[in-house]
């Protein structure tokens, strides 16, 4: 199956998906220039580093959860979710490769539009950071959040195709983004390695058997209810 053969994102979607991507990224932006200018004013602490690095963990984690929920539950023929959520993710099990055709904004981007109140009420909401120092460490996990969802989908085309640039391959190497030996794992098998932002939980998560025991829980919990 090639890109033509699947129905074309709308030019509407297109324009809203843009604007949502736009506003989320000046957002962003302007949070990442604040807390740089505290920085530079008040003194840099090496704990930034640990807030920001924590928030991009959770993004691997996030995303690798709704992977999971996607790849294990309802249809493509659910309503309204079928379509639109679902059937990416199984369609992406039958033609990998799709993903390295698609462009940015073509892909899912969802969390452009979920963080954007979050990043919009720390921007733009007073919060001094000499009166609440904590803040600064909240507002930094949200800015590693935000980078490692809005970049996932990215992550992920780069994993299915070959870079020949330096620094995506070295960043690849390192493994602070997903590279084709972590995320092939899951392709090898769709019960195990679904996060794909960077792939650094899915070593811990595979081992704790977490994803296929939540299911587990999940599906024996709808059970009970069902009786």
């Amino acid at each position: 199956m090639r890109r033509e053969e699947r129905s074309n994102q709308s030019p509407t979607l297109t324009k809203v998906k843009t604007v949502a991507v736009i506003s989320s990224s000046v957002l962003l932006g302007y949070l990442v220039v604040n807390i740089s200018l505290y920085s530079l004013t008040h003194g840099f602490s090496f704990l930034f580093i640990s807030s920001l690095f924590l928030g991009y963990i959770l993004a691997d984690f996030f995303t690798g959860a709704v992977h999971w929920f996607c790849d294990s539950f309802f249809s493509e023929k659910t309503p309204v979710i079928g379509n639109l959520i679902i059937n990416p993710f199984r369609e992406h099990h039958l033609h990998p490769l799709l993903i390295t055709e698609d462009k940015f904004i073509e892909q899912d981007t969802t969390s452009f539009f979920l963080f954007m109140p979050f990043l919009y009420h720390a921007v733009f909401i007073r919060n001094d950071y000499l009166e609440n120092p904590n803040m600064i460490h909240i507002h930094l996990i949200l800015i590693g959040l935000s980078i490692g969802t809005f970049c996932t989908n990215l992550f992920h085309k780069w994993a299915h195709q070959k870079n020949e640039n330096f620094i995506i391959l070295r960043l690849q190497r390192s493994g602070l983004i997903l590279s084709y030996d972590n995320h092939k794992k899951h392709h090898n098998n769709h019960s195990k390695s679904y996060c794909v932002t960077s792939g650094i939980m899915n070593p811990m998560l595979d081992y704790l058997k977490f994803f296929p025991k939540m299911e587990l829980v999940i599906r024996s919990s709808l059970n009970v209810f069902r009786k």
